[in-house]
C-alpha cells in the first residue's frame, strides 16, 4: 500500500488554532436569498466545527446519515475546516430542493500557491432548518454494492470486482478481530474505484493532498469506519480497521508496523520488505533507523522504510511473547502524534532496548533475518 508522505503528521503541523473562512465574490454580492440563507448557515457550521465537531455533527447533520454513523466524511480525512483558509466559491441549486457547496482549502502563506483540497458538502432545507448531506449519500446509489460478513463494499459499474476476494478480505477481518479482542466489530463501509483517487472523488474531493496513482493507495477514515481503496483485498486498510477502533492513541509506528506486518505495503509482502530494507542499509551504512521520523518517506517504488522498522516490533513482539506481547505495545498512548520518541518507552519496557540501542538491533535483526 502507498500513502502520502507522513500525510497524517504533516496535516497535524498545519493545523492553526483559528480557521479563516472567506467566500466568493459571486456568493457576497447574490441577492438569492435562499444562497444567502445557506451562506450563513455554512459560515456557522464551519466555525462550529473547528471547535467542537462532535456537537456541530449532531446539530447540523442529517438525521439519516447519521442514523448510519456517517457524519462529515471529508473533516475525518483531513481536519479541514482548521487546515488553512477555506474558500467557499459555489454553492448551487441542484435537483429535489439540494445546493451543492463548493470549497477549497489553501495554505495560510499567501506566497504558498499550492491547494490542499477542493471538495463537496450539500445542505438541503429539513423543515424549518438546514442540514449537511455527504457527496457519498448521492453517489453510493449509482454504485455497485456487494456484503460480504462485516464488510459492505460499493464500487463503480466499470470495475472488475471480485467476490472472492471480497469474502476472504472479509474472513480477515473477522479473524484478526477475532484474535485481538475487536468482539463487537463495527461494520465497514469499502468504497473501491478504478484508481484511489476515483474513490476519493465518491466521498466528495474532486482534489487532495491525500492522493494516488498507486495502484496499492488506500486510506483509513477511522471516525467513519470507511476504506478508500482501489482493491477488495486492502488488508494493510483492514488491520487499521481493527486497531485504531481498539487503541486510537498507540504509536503510529505500531499502527504502521501491524498493519504492513499483516497486509504489507507497496504491493510487497512483509519478507520482501525486509529485502528491500536490507539493500537500503547496505547503501546507506550511516543511516541512523532509530530516527524514524527521517524513515518515514514513500519512495517511488511505494515502500515507506518506516513501516517495515514498525513491522519488525510487531515480529520480534510476536518471538518473544506471541499475540499478547504485541497487544502490550499499544497500550502506550501518546500524547501528541508528531513526536516520534513515542514509541522509545515501549521498545524500553517491552524489550530491553535502550534508545542508543535501537538503531544496532534492527540492523542486526534485518542482517539475521530468514524468511522461515
Amino acid at each position: 500500500m502507498r500513502k502520502i508522505v507522513s500525510v497524517i503528521l504533516f496535516l497535524v503541523s498545519l493545523v492553526t488554532s483559528g480557521q479563516k473562512i472567506s467566500f466568493s465574490q459571486d456568493l457576497l454580492s447574490t441577492n438569492d436569498q435562499e444562497i444567502i440563507a445557506i451562506r450563513e448557515f455554512w459560515k456557522v457550521y464551519v466555525s462550529e466545527c473547528a471547535r467542537n465537531k462532535d456537537s456541530a455533527f449532531k446539530k447540523h447533520w442529517n438525521p439519516s446519515e447519521l442514523e448510519q454513523g456517517f457524519t462529515d466524511i471529508v473533516n475525518d480525512e483531513l481536519p479541514i475546516y482548521s487546515l488553512g483558509e477555506l474558500v467557499t466559491f459555489e454553492i448551487k441549486k441542484e435537483t429535489n430542493g439540494f445546493y451543492r457547496i463548493r470549497s477549497k482549502v489553501l495554505p495560510l502563506d499567501p506566497n504558498d500557491k499550492s491547494v490542499y483540497a477542493i471538495f463537496n458538502i450539500y445542505a438541503k432545507k429539513n423543515e424549518s432548518v438546514y442540514k449537511l448531506y455527504n457527496q457519498f449519500f448521492f453517489t453510493k446509489s449509482r454504485l455497485n454494492h456487494f456484503q460480504s460478513g462485516d464488510i459492505d463494499y460499493y464500487y463503480p459499474v466499470n470495475y472488475n470486482f471480485s467476490i472472492k476476494k471480497a469474502k476472504e478480505t472479509a474472513d480477515f477481518y473477522s479473524n484478526i478481530s477475532t484474535l485481538y479482542g475487536n468482539a463487537n466489530k463495527s461494520r465497514i463501509t469499502c468504497i473501491i474505484g478504478n484508481t484511489f483517487n476515483e474513490a476519493n472523488r465518491f466521498v466528495g474531493f474532486d482534489t487532495s493532498i491525500i492522493s494516488s496513482n498507486s495502484p496499492y493507495a488506500g486510506y483509513s477514515i477511522r471516525n467513519q469506519n470507511i476504506i478508500l481503496s482501489c482493491r477488495e483485498d486492502h488488508f494493510h486498510e483492514i488491520v487499521h480497521a481493527v486497531f485504531f477502533k481498539i487503541f486510537p492513541n498507540a504509536p503510529a509506528l505500531f499502527h504502521e508496523g501491524i498493519a504492513t506486518y499483516y497486509g504489507g505495503t507497496g504491493g510487497q509482502k512483509y519478507s520482501n520488505l525486509i529485502s528491500q530494507l536490507r539493500s537500503f542499509i547496505n547503501n546507506k551504512p550511516d543511516i541512523d533507523l532509530s530516527n524514524f521520523d527521517s524513515l518515514n518517506i514513500t519512495l517511488d517504488n511505494g515502500i515507506n522504510h518506516f513501516y517495515s522498522v514498525g513491522a519488525i516490533f510487531i515480529n520480534y513482539a510476536f518471538k518473544i511473547g506471541g499475540h499478547n506481547k504485541v497487544l502490550t505495545l499499544f497500550q502506550y498512548s501518546v500524547s501528541n502524534p508528531t513526536n516520534w520518541d513515542n514509541p522509545v518507552p515501549a521498545i524500553k519496557n517491552e524489550f530491553g532496548i535502550e534508545k542508543d540501542q535501537i538503531d544496532s538491533f534492527l540492523k542486526k535483526y534485518v542482517h539475521d533475518y530468514k524468511d522461515n
